[in-house]
């Protein structure tokens, strides 16, 4: 019953666990004896540490140094790209060969708004590359040491090694696809389709890892003041960018009919207009 209450504490940061931790183990205990907490309960504690959780990363309240909160905020922005990236990830694949399947004369504002996102997207990983490139002498400070070194690799082997697992299921999954006909590949194939979202959720994961390791790593750095408002003007470009590629999306429309085999719901097979070939540098986010 104790390893409940322990996982509750869980939900709360390290720093709070250590001073406060005992004490609310302590206080459950006369409250509840040997009972399990109740459910409001439970998530009324879950929902205290996760503000507490916020408290102390900076992004809410004003108790936290403004150094601090602006590299909260920033990284919080790195976090909405990441999850801006599966998006475009999915555009990007919903999209392809979509202008084969435009009626002529339709093609000019759907046309602009997929050239508007890909503009977005490069310039959005130009300012995450700008800024990874901005904390580097820090980064590099940090990895000189034992002990940083020993927290990035942490941090490091264990998104690379889901990358690498995601890398290899890719290939049988290819050679695989290969062998089905273009129905079979877009849905007609259920095996086929639980594979890809399995391989999907793998390389969402992978995604993830990695960002919470940039997250964790940088929290460490030790940033000076015009880096921190540089990496903070970077950030506030990116939501920028980021809202134009939502508006850009939202702006084209429906870029193809229902015959596109990309669309959803999608047609009968039989009403399918055959794509016809595009260029190859269909350009995708995070590449």
């Amino acid at each position: 019953m104790r390893d409940d209450r322990r996982s509750l504490l869980r939900w709360y940061p390290p720093a709070w666990r250590a001073r406060y931790g005992e004490e609310l183990l302590a206080l459950l205990e006369d409250e509840l004896g040997e009972r399990r907490p109740p459910a409001p309960m439970a998530v009324s504690l879950r929902w205290a540490g996760l503000r507490e959780r916020l408290h102390a990363s900076g992004l809410t309240g004003d108790h936290r140094p403004a150094a601090d909160r602006m590299r909260a905020a920033s990284l919080l922005v790195l976090c909405a790209w990441a999850a801006c990236m599966v998006a475009g990830a999915s555009f990007s694949k919903a999209s392809e060969h979509f202008a084969g399947a435009l009626p002529t004369g339709s093609q000019a504002l759907p046309q602009d708004a997929f050239d508007a996102v890909v503009a977005l997207g490069v310039l959005g990983g130009c300012l995450v590359l700008l800024g990874a490139a901005l904390a580097l002498p820090a980064f590099r400070r940090l990895v000189s040491g034992y002990e940083g070194r020993r927290f990035v690799r942490r941090h490091v082997v264990r998104a690379g090694a889901l990358t690498a697992l995601t890398a290899v299921a890719l290939v049988p999954l290819s050679l695989w696809a290969h062998h089905l006909d273009g129905s079979q590949r877009n849905g007609a194939n259920g095996v086929n389709v639980g594979a890809l979202v399995v391989w999907s959720f793998m390389a969402v994961a992978s995604l993830a890892l990695w960002t919470g390791a940039a997250v964790a790593v940088v929290r460490r750095l030790d940033l000076s003041g015009r880096v921190l408002r540089a990496e903070a003007l970077l950030a506030v470009a990116l939501q920028v960018a980021m809202v134009g590629l939502a508006t850009a999306v939202g702006s084209g429309g429906r870029p193809w009919p229902r015959t596109h085999p990309g669309s959803w719901p999608p047609a009968p097979l039989s009403a399918r207009t055959p794509p016809r070939s595009t260029p190859s540098s269909w350009w995708r986010w995070g590449s």
